[in-house]
């Protein structure tokens, strides 16, 4: 079972789990030995395309004129996926901790910015982004694997067409630390080193409109609309609002609605 914005989603039997690896990546530096740190990437793919590979997310701000910061850029091209919304996704990485002590908690965060398939230095702040989880890395901890519900990112980008998905891992930008680290081990040669996308279906969830996998505000807007009232037929698509399946929509279905909301 996931879980996304308090909302279960199941895993179906129709449609076995597919699974993907990024078509491009990259690990984006801002200040640093590279240049001003102000926000915006000074150098990309740095770590990348070489025979190994040892990936830092991080961001250091304790040293004035000195700051630092790497962000991990993963992008994926879904044309093959062969199953439709709702669906259940899940990103599955590996992260270990920094070898500093004493060093405070590192707190990834895992982002959905719009993917071009493209290594650029735009992807380093590439908006609008979307927070999909967090997970949080000891200093020393060993190798962890680490599983975060991407269903609402994969989802939206099905519904909308592009097919194609982006995924940022920094450290918690509002972090009140001046040095936080961790690390993603993959080589470049072997995409099983890299974090793997899960797609599977999932079944309806009563009250999901727009089969995106949760219900929300855009599954609402059709609703009043269709408010036929008591003994009132439901006329064209509207019947998708009968909860009771009684024909009409109406204050009972209303309340159905915000149960599943």
């Amino acid at each position: 079972m996931l879980f996304t914005a308090g909302v279960a989603l199941m895993a179906g039997a129709s449609g076995a789990a597919q699974s993907f690896y990024p078509v491009k990546d990259g690990t984006l530096a801002d200040g640093g030995v590279y240049g001003a740190f102000d926000g915006l990437a000074d150098d990309a793919d740095w770590f990348f395309n070489q025979s190994s590979y040892e990936g830092s997310i991080s961001r250091s701000t304790g040293s004035p004129g000195m700051g630092l910061e790497h962000r991990v850029i993963w992008e994926y091209n879904l044309a093959t996926l062969s199953l439709t919304p709702p669906v259940a996704a899940t990103l599955h990485f590996t992260l270990r901790g920094a070898t500093i002590f004493p060093s405070p908690d590192a707190v990834v965060h895992v982002y959905a910015y719009p993917a071009d398939l493209q290594e650029s230095l735009g992807d380093f702040s590439a908006t609008p982004a979307t927070l999909q989880g967090t997970v949080t890395v000891t200093p020393f901890q060993a190798p962890t694997s680490f599983a975060v519900n991407v269903s609402s990112a994969v989802g939206a980008a099905l519904t909308s067409g592009a097919r194609k998905v982006a995924f940022r891992f920094q450290i918690d930008p509002g972090t009140t630390h001046n040095a936080n680290q961790a690390y993603i081990d993959a080589l470049d040669s072997d995409a099983t080193t890299k974090p793997r996308l899960v797609v599977e279906q999932a079944e309806i969830q009563p009250g999901d409109i727009d089969g995106d996998g949760d219900v929300d505000a855009d599954d609402f807007v059709g609703f009043p609309p269709c408010m036929s009232g008591p003994n009132q037929p439901a006329t064209g698509e509207c019947g998708i609002y009968d909860f009771d399946q009684d024909s009409d929509v109406d204050l009972t279905d209303y309340q159905t609605f915000q149960g599943y909301l």
